[in-house]
């Protein structure tokens, strides 16, 4: 997963996008339900983005299935004024570097559906002008990243995994899974969270993935968790 999550970077760096995130969306998910996001924005931002309740307002999250083709975030109103939970979602977006980005709609087989996002350093206008000679191949290359993606999670599922964590490094991951935070799981576990956030890092380094957000979910879908 962590070589197809680096090809997908370095083809949507070559073609003008620094960060990037894909998120499965689930029309069945539960209200208190944490989503299930790649990305390679900051654990700042998507702790703060999780934290605020953003991924239940974000019109790119919302709005962005019904759309078929690529589209810039700030489109996503259609006339409609946004609510002031949505006008403070993109203001702190743009404070945490994020800013102005592309949408694009995936709708898989069996009805699957996913959202890929990605920013650039350039501005509204520039990222339309972006667009008009890359957004093509954006979208193919974000369809072909949905679909072994899809792939690797299944096996993932199956149980392929040659992952081993220690079962302390189980247990933090275990926490953090269940919403806890590392001074939280410190206080549980009767360490420090400086220790917390070295069994974390460890994690993230031998499943090889971007943050600790990410190795929950593949650690869910590879079974070597169950919260």
């Amino acid at each position: 997963m962590a070589s197809l999550e680096g090809a997908f970077s370095k083809a949507l760096w070559d073609l003008g996008f620094r960060e990037w995130a894909y998120q499965v969306i689930r029309t069945d998910a539960l209200p208190d339900e944490k989503p299930l996001i790649l990305t390679t924005f900051s654990d700042a931002w998507y702790n703060h983005y999780i934290d605020s309740g953003y991924h239940r307002v974000d019109p790119v999250i919302l709005n962005g299935p019904n759309q078929v083709a690529p589209f810039t975030w700030s489109a996503m109103s259609f006339g409609v004024e946004p609510s002031p939970t949505q006008r403070r979602l993109f203001a702190e977006a743009t404070e945490y570097g994020v800013g102005e980005g592309v949408g694009i709609p995936i709708h898989g087989a069996r009805g699957a559906l996913a959202m890929a996002s990605m920013v650039s350093d350039h501005g509204t206008k520039s990222l339309d002008r972006l667009m008009s000679t890359v957004g093509h191949d954006v979208h193919l290359l974000s369809l072909a990243f949905h679909n072994h993606a899809r792939e690797l999670l299944a096996l993932g599922r199956m149980g392929r995994t040659t992952v081993s964590l220690t079962p302390r490094e189980r247990e933090c991951l275990l926490w953090t899974a269940a919403g806890k935070s590392a001074w939280q799981t410190a206080q549980i576990l009767g360490i420090s969270h400086r220790t917390v956030y070295f069994h974390l890092e460890n994690v993230r380094s031998k499943m090889g993935v971007a943050n600790v957000y990410h190795a929950v979910m593949k650690a869910i879908m590879e079974g070597i968790i169950s919260p």
